[in-house]
């Protein structure tokens, strides 16, 4: 966080009803660390209410320590965790379901505005199947990761080199874009891929289709496509 952070030290171009204020590199830092183990998350397909969502999650996730759940508006939701280990439990068990709809989860971020947001990049589980043995160093997978997405998580007994099937890391990805399914290290070809969502839509929410065979859609095309014929 602390990297990321940059102060405001550049001036810009004001209108006349507009004033400015700065702060400090060390003043952002500050003001973020409280939400280091936050995560934002929103369902697709139906809305959900503030008491349901803060129930079913809290019955789902079981936290150690202490969860707060903050409505950030426009159906999304900030979830707060006092332990990172109630976090690391979270990013490690999705994908996660609320009323047969899928939560996408991310990252809390600093600026965040909900109404503002789109739900365009969730965090989701990938595997490197039959990754050479060399390439389980923690930053050579962050490296693959990266290429990918925002790194969130790396499965720790694949960084310690306990399992040689697989490397997991948990990534954010945009889903508004074709998720990659290859990554190329050097000469070798790696492939991606994707636990829990091969057969679940982003249109709707729900598992057993693809985004281009979503009845919803197909049903919302075919019924433009009668209102606009003359």
């Amino acid at each position: 966080m602390e990297d990321e952070a940059d102060s405001d030290c550049e001036e810009s171009s004001l209108c006349e009803d507009m004033v400015a204020i700065s702060l400090s590199k060390e003043e952002k830092v500050r003001i973020c660390e409280p939400w280091g183990n936050a995560i934002i998350v929103k369902t697709f397909g139906w809305k959900v209410g503030f008491l349901f969502l803060s129930t079913k999650l809290r019955t789902m996730w079981m936290p150690s320590g202490r969860m707060d759940v903050i409505d950030l508006g426009n159906d999304f939701f900030l979830i707060k965790f006092e332990l990172q280990t109630d976090l690391e439990v979270v990013l490690k068990g999705g994908p996660w379901f609320v009323g047969q709809q899928f939560l996408a989860i991310r990252k809390w971020e600093p600026e965040f505005k909900a109404e503002e947001a789109s739900l365009s990049s969730v965090a989701v589980w990938i595997r490197l199947p039959g990754l050479p043995i060399e390439f389980y160093e923690p930053t050579i997978l962050k490296k693959i990761g990266r290429a990918i997405g925002p790194v969130l998580h790396i499965d720790s007994y694949i960084a310690n080199g306990v399992k040689g099937r697989f490397a997991r890391l948990c990534v954010q990805v945009n889903i508004e874009q074709p998720l990659i399914n290859t990554v190329k290290i050097g000469k070798m070809v790696q492939l991606v891929q994707y636990e829990g969502i091969n057969m679940l839509c982003f249109a709707c929410g729900r598992l057993g289709h693809r985004k281009e065979n979503c009845p919803a859609l197909i049903r919302s095309t075919v019924g433009t496509t009668k209102n606009s014929s003359p």
